[in-house]
């Protein structure tokens, strides 16, 4: 098969991922150097399972697929990679005898497909196409969504069904209360609801609950009248006031002190404030998105967050799943920041290698989305060569800590398990012993505010010398 060029198109850029799939390697290296040759960056899979597993980690933006495959029938292939990234385009390569099937495969969003034996002239010019309808179709997206700054970049059936949901709550006006681990994307969340309500010209105002000092709080959130207090010069609206309108997020809702909540509750009840220190109340009108890492139920029966308040604030609840149990977004996020941070960067990293992809995927990411996108970001900054590889990943990463398992035989009926507040003592008291008792250092490796480790500090009664020594 010889190997001929055609005049590059305009979509012929540097950046676009050609994948072969066929099982005849002479096929493979013809065409890889084909289109290598032209500028592209192109790979090659001899069998299905290696083809699915090189769309997950090389994402490319188009695939030349053999219907005939030793492992894998191509339709079921096809189906795999537009379930992988719908935007992916599929070329069909198929003996004239399978032109039926090809006719099948084409209904299932297959771009074209080319029977054996071919010109390479022709596969590339449908190439060509393929790539400047997928970057038509990608532009129309984009200007549909040009107002919408903040989306959930997710594939996982279970986050599209919640993202559905999340539209319906979002027409009403009731409070919501999102629950969900650090950095699973609940600000984010609160953030649609608000875009997507009827609220969506008016303020979003958000506030970490945890890192405010309780003894600001009040006048933080509802404001304060000139002399309320030493220090108050001059008269300040505070945040709910300044959401008018608009939608208030409180975020670490598990934070807020016992005396602010009884008056967040009358908030709730009366639509009212007061400022410290004022006379009067007056009306404002803002939705209450709130959200926690903590277990409220648990909160409320021990006494530490107020029944009234849960109930006023739970209308509408969201659970948001942690990065470890939606596995198969893991290869899209990593691919949605390399394109991030390659403009961030003005860097060419092309992709993940297979290998450090598994180390990805296998990672539980205690951090979820947000470690995830720190890692890669270190990884940007140091990063010399063209592919992210197992040598560039951080060490704990590669070596296996805190990596998740499917299986459940470790654990027996008998297993003993720590309370969640033993577990979380022990890790604070871990973390002032790694920062040597530098407060600041510590609720960064926690991930928490300082004042929030304050609180825990106290909580659970931790002496930082005796730690320390």
């Amino acid at each position: 098969m010889g190997v001929n060029k055609v005049n590059k198109g305009k979509v012929r850029k540097p950046m676009y991922r050609i994948l072969i799939i066929d099982d005849e390697p002479t096929i493979c290296n013809s065409l890889k150097i084909a289109f290598e040759a032209d500028g592209y960056i192109a790979q090659f899979a001899l069998t299905g399972k290696e083809g699915i597993r090189k769309v997950e980690s090389f994402s490319p933006h188009a695939v030349i697929l053999d219907l005939k495959l030793p492992d894998i029938d191509g339709i079921s292939i096809l189906s795999r990679i537009k379930e992988i990234n719908e935007n992916t385009s599929v070329i069909i390569v198929t003996a004239f005898g399978d032109i039926p099937t090809a006719v099948e495969a084409m209904k299932k969003g297959a771009y074209d497909f080319i029977t054996k034996p071919f010109d390479v002239n022709q596969l590339k010019i449908s190439v060509n196409h393929s790539l400047e309808k997928r970057e038509l179709k990608i532009e129309n997206l984009i200007l549909k969504s040009q107002n919408q700054k903040n989306h959930f970049v997710t594939r996982d059936p279970h986050m599209l069904q919640l993202l559905k949901h999340i539209e319906l709550i979002a027409l009403s006006d009731v409070n919501v209360l999102i629950y969900g681990e650090t950095g699973t994307g609940k600000e984010l969340i609160a953030r649609l609801i608000h875009e997507k309500s009827h609220r969506s010209k008016g303020p979003f105002i958000a506030v970490n609950c945890g890192s405010i000092p309780p003894s600001l709080f009040e006048s933080e959130i509802f404001g304060h009248e000139k002399n309320a207090f030493t220090g108050a010069t001059e008269k300040k609206p505070g945040l709910l006031e300044l959401a008018d309108q608009g939608s208030f997020f409180l975020d670490e809702i598990g934070e807020l002190p016992l005396e602010v909540q009884s008056k967040l509750l009358r908030f709730l009840e009366e639509k009212r404030i007061r400022r410290v220190g004022g006379l009067k109340t007056f009306p404002v009108d803002v939705r209450i998105i709130a959200a926690t890492n903590r277990d409220l139920k648990k909160e409320v029966e021990n006494n530490k967050f107020r029944s009234d308040l849960y109930y006023r604030l739970n209308v509408a609840e969201i659970f948001i799943p942690p990065l470890r149990e939606r596995k198969s977004d893991i290869p899209l996020l990593v691919n949605y920041y390399i394109d991030l941070f390659n403009k961030q960067f003005k860097k060419n990293i092309k992709g993940v290698s297979p290998e450090a992809m598994e180390y990805l995927k296998n990672y539980s990411w205690p951090g979820n989305v947000r470690e995830l996108k720190n890692v890669l970001e270190r990884i940007f900054v140091l990063i010399q060569d063209d592919w992210i590889t197992e040598k560039d990943l951080p060490s704990d990463l590669v070596q296996g800590k805190t990596f998740i398992t499917n299986s459940s035989k470790h654990f027996s009926e008998d297993s003993k398990f720590l309370p969640l507040e033993e577990i979380e003592k022990q890790h604070i008291s871990k973390a002032l012993i790694l920062s040597k008792g530098n407060i600041t250092k510590a609720a960064e490796l926690l991930r928490i505010s300082r004042f929030a480790l304050y609180r825990r500090i106290e909580k659970y009664g931790l002496k930082i010398e005796e730690l320390t020594k």
